[in-house]
């Protein structure tokens, strides 16, 4: 057990120093037999990637017109052979200490009637997988693109096919001889099943774009796409999306460039257009049903017969109108360079229009439980998506051999849901009709922790509880976290009572009802820079990341413990759980806590910062655990040299370039307490975010 948290686990094991056991120890005793257990992965791929292209350069007529036609197939197959055997987990009844928690050699008792044993089956078998994903496409690309005096025409047609398969096979059978074949035969009567699956799809699409630009200054672009899918019904296969943009170049005006000065380029561009996904999932539009094995109706009084096979009721609804939902987007854009084009500003607004969005009605208000089936998706949703984007660079020469550059981006972006299956009631912590759909975050208000049980009863008279989150008085206890009474239930018209309202049948209860919105918003400020410059042939970028504005929470896990077992004596104990530094030493202790012998392991500890671990209630989300959101860091770093071609001219070498890639490189900041977990490690108790270090030569001859 790490040294940072070893007070905290002699807290809540009451195990001595001397008597330092591990984690198995502290709860179970296990014998494990047989355990030559193994699973093997053996995947292959094989990836063909063609094209051929034919130019009509030759032609004066046919000038700018190029022809190419690609296929590519990828196959992938994947067989995993798994063996595993059972094993007995035995756990102590009766042990000993202040919480009946602890395990040592004083009790240690292993007669049968103080042992309650599990088999542990899941690994009780032979099984092998298989399967195999099988994917083409196939594009035929037409291109032109030509001049004629201050007029430039090009454009684009394209047909793409696609199509995709994918089957599993899975059998397994269990008891395996511990001296097995690896055989299906190489069992004890076990029982043997196989399950087989395949899935395909499909799509058509084709593309047309035209472009068309006068002296550089007035351009315009049309574009229509259809395409179609096999996740809709045959008559509704198809979707018609066109677009169409425009831009105007400003500073190549004769009377821009007289009257405007220190502007280098300007460009106004706009772009409006339809869009479509296919987001629901395939064959929706046919009616299937379920099969199964052993639940047909039974006549009589016993409810053990098997019944044979049997089809249940449909899968789901069918919904044969699904289509292609619809994004209508807009677009509005700004290009500036100014000193000599050093300084360059681009600036993007958008507004998008999602209609026909796929959604699935849920609830006795929108789907009554009397149709008898779940509900299909459909093209139910009105949604809008806004925001701004900005980038500002700068590059310049100190002189001929160094030159810099730094590009910093930024935006901001939200939306608001007009159309979606409402429920009667909506809750205040959800989303509602025409307001954000950045939430922020909900969570209780903490004012306080119960140090005594006068505390207790001053709270609860105080406040009029009756009822603190699902406890009542008798069962809350000094180390509990102490959240505020604000609302209480929710009336039939959408509203709320107050906290302590007589007409309110929950008046007096610290519940769900009782979230305030502790952070506004996700973090709402942010911008990454990217910089770098060259010298002599050594070159360096790098992208650093920052954002602020709003609040994050230490992450779940380590603000209590997920692995809490209740005993019979009422008691909490822990688990196989690690937690962070911050807790140790630092958790509130009511009394001292003593091991069989009278010994004390934890000492009382009434001015701790953090609540006492026994109660789950403590880790719930609330201003207790929230931090500031504001993240610092640098994501990557590259250097690169290339070596003077003088020197390489003598080995009949072309180039000679080093380089070098951090990615991941360094939190400039840090919110935790402690810092016991790096902001840019990933998600607290996972397999962490690596620093990636990539060194590379590239050489041509």
């Amino acid at each position: 057990m790490p040294d940072n948290i070893n007070g905290l686990a002699l807290a809540l094991s009451g195990v001595s120093n001397n008597e330092k056991l591990d984690a198995s120890q502290l709860y179970n005793y296990s014998t494990i037999q047989n355990m030559g257990n193994f699973s093997k992965d053996m995947r292959q791929n094989m990836t063909l990637n063609s094209s051929l292209e034919y130019d009509f350069n030759w032609s004066n007529t046919l000038k700018g017109l190029k022809l190419k036609v690609s296929y590519s197939k990828s196959i992938s197959t994947n067989e995993n052979n798994t063996y595993g055997t059972s094993y007995s987990v035995y756990k102590i009844n009766q042990r000993a200490g202040s919480g009946n928690h602890l395990f040592n050699s004083d009790t240690l008792n292993l007669s049968s009637t103080n042992l309650t044993s599990t088999t542990v089956t899941n690994g009780n078998k032979l099984s092998r997988y298989m399967d195999r994903g099988d994917n083409y496409q196939a594009n035929f690309v037409v291109t032109y693109a030509r001049s004629f005096g201050k007029h430039d025409v090009s454009g684009l047609f394209t047909i793409e096919r696609s199509e995709t398969s994918f089957e599993t096979l899975q059998g397994s059978v269990t008891n395996p001889y511990t001296f097995t074949n690896f055989q299906s035969n190489g069992t004890d009567n076990g029982a043997q099943a196989t399950v087989f699956t395949r899935t395909e799809s499909g799509s058509l699409s084709y593309v047309g774009r035209l472009n068309y630009a006068y002296a550089n200054k007035y351009l315009l672009e049309f574009l229509i796409r259809s395409d179609a899918s096999t996740k809709f019904a045959p008559e509704n296969y198809w979707g018609y999306f066109p677009s169409l943009s425009a831009g105007w170049v400003l500073s190549e005006e004769p009377w821009f460039q007289q009257r405007v000065q220190g502007v280098d380029f300007l460009k106004l561009r706009g772009s409006f257009g339809l869009l479509g996904r296919d987001a629901t999932n395939a064959w929706q539009w046919l009616t299937t049903y379920t099969v199964n094995q052993d639940k047909g109706a039974i006549f009589g009084t016993s409810t053990t017969i098997s019944t044979g096979s049997h089809i249940g009721v449909p899968d789901g609804a069918a919904n044969r109108d699904a289509h292609w939902d619809k994004s209508y987007q807009s677009n509005f854009g700004i290009d500036f360079n100014t000193l000599k084009n050093r300084l360059t500003v681009n600036m993007d607004g958008y507004y998008y229009f999602d209609r026909d969005v796929f959604m699935t009605r849920q609830g006795s208000a929108n789907y009554p439980s009397t149709v008898g089936t779940a509900a299909a998706a459909e093209n139910y949703g009105s949604i809008d998506r806004y925001g701004i984007e900005l980038s500002i660079g700068w590059k310049d020469n100190i002189n001929k051999d160094l030159k810099y550059w730094i590009k910093v981006n930024t935006g901001y972006s939200d939306g608001k849901v007009l159309v979606k299956p409402w429920p009667s009631l909506i809750p205040f912590d959800s989303y509602h009709p025409n307001q954000s759909t950045d939430l922020g975050s909900w969570g209780y208000e903490c004012i306080g922790m119960f140090h005594n049980y006068q505390e207790i009863e001053e709270y609860f008279d105080k406040y009029q509880i009756k009822s603190y989150m699902g406890k009542t008085k008798d069962n809350v206890f000094p180390g509990m976290l102490i959240y505020n009474n604000i609302r209480g239930s929710q009336k039939s018209d959408g509203t709320y009572y107050g906290p302590n309202d007589p007409n309110d049948p929950k008046a007096g209860y610290v519940d769900a009802n009782d979230k305030v919105h502790i952070s506004n918003r996700s973090n709402p400020w942010g911008f990454t820079v990217n910089m770098g410059g060259e010298w002599k042939g050594l070159v360096f970028s790098t992208q650093i990341g920052a954002n602020w504005g709003g609040y994050i929470y230490l992450p779940s896990d380590a603000r209590g413990i997920s692995s809490l077992v209740s005993t019979a004596s009422g008691y909490q104990v822990m688990e196989y759980t690690n937690l962070p530094s911050f807790w140790a030493n630092n958790m509130f202790v009511y009394q001292n806590v003593l091991d069989n012998r009278g010994n004390v392991v934890a000492e009382q500890n009434l001015t701790a910062k953090y609540p006492n671990l026994n109660y789950s209630l403590n880790s719930e989300q609330s201003t207790f655990w929230r931090v500031s959101g504001t993240s610092v860091g640098i994501k990557t770093l590259t250097v690169a040299y290339s070596l003077p071609k003088n020197w390489m001219k003598t080995l009949n070498v072309e180039s000679c370039r080093l380089n070098a890639t951090v990615q991941n490189v360094l939190s400039l900041y840090n919110p935790y307490p402690d810092s016991f977990i790096d902001p840019m490690s990933g998600t607290y108790g996972r397999y962490p975010n690596l620093r990636r270090i990539t060194i590379g030569l590239n050489v041509s001859f």
